[in-house]
């Protein structure tokens, strides 16, 4: 038996399609996007509780609907943890180069007991660069991959769980991959970029700038290095409150509010 894993549903699911009924192989899929929140993953007993307690502070009412899942999803990570450490079975891990995927493979890494064997397949890789992300393969290119993963040499193990150690004692809110490389960001990081798309699409539109146009906006300007939508919402909120941007609508989920740039009368209100 080898255990596929892979970073978010969207990904388990095309591998699961690629993969069939082979009775020999199972998949796994973690879910927590560690690109943004305390740097915190199953290698630690508060988990859970560092994690869903952060989001819940950051997500709008719309965005904790989804918690739930994500919690148990946790739990199942901490279920088959505690099993593997009984009966090790070998671990194959699929991470293409972009920030989701690069800090869960490093933050798998530190969580798994160290006599498990682990290889690992980079989609980006594989696809001679054309895939930034395992889910965007489709289930045919998958099912031709299996079988290709590398080996983790102990060396290259050993650097990716310090890499993630760490980005655990930097402590930072933000993580970026750029270069081949994660770094921890300030928060602000993306704020001038979202800044200049809000006043892009309000010229546009010559008024408010709808929350889910903006977000797919912002997407689009930021493929060499993606951000979660929670993200996006989060530092929306901190510009509103900075007074940088105004609202209208109710901010409880993304497709009942519209933002535009503060202007000096605004700010004087």
């Amino acid at each position: 038996m080898t255990v596929q894993i892979v970073f978010g549903a969207a990904a388990a699911g095309c591998l699961k399609v690629a993969m069939g009924t082979r009775p020999d192989k199972s998949v796994l899929h973690w879910e927590d996007d560690l690109m943004s929140g305390p740097p915190v993953c199953a290698a630690s007993q508060n988990w859970e509780d560092v994690r869903l307690r952060w989001r819940e502070t950051i997500d709008n009412e719309e965005a904790r609907q989804y918690l739930p899942y994500l919690k148990s999803n946790m739990e199942a990570w901490r279920e088959w943890l505690s099993r593997l450490s009984a009966n090790p079975v070998p671990v194959v891990i699929w991470a293409a180069d972009n920030v989701f995927e690069q800090t869960g493979l490093r933050a798998v890494l530190a969580s798994l007991p160290p006599d498990v064997s682990v290889s690992v397949m980079n989609v980006t890789v594989a696809s001679e660069g054309r895939l930034r992300h395992t889910g965007e393969a489709a289930p045919d290119e998958l099912a031709s991959w299996i079988g290709n993963a590398e080996p983790l040499a102990p060396r290259t193990r050993e650097r990716l769980i310090q890499d993630w150690r760490r980005l655990v004692e930097e402590a930072g809110l933000l993580r970026i991959y750029e270069n081949g490389n994660l770094r921890t960001a300030d928060e602000n990081y993306f704020d001038e970029m979202i800044v200049q798309v809000v006043r892009t699409l309000q010229a546009e539109a010559q008024g408010w700038v709808k929350i889910g146009l903006l977000i797919a906006e912002i997407f689009l300007h930021a493929l060499d290095c993606p951000i979660s939508h929670s993200w996006i919402e989060y530092r929306l909120r901190r510009l509103i409150e900075r007074g940088i941007l105004i609202y209208t609508g109710s901010l409880e989920a993304m497709h009942d509010y519209a933002v535009k740039l503060a202007t000096s009368t605004d700010s004087a209100g």
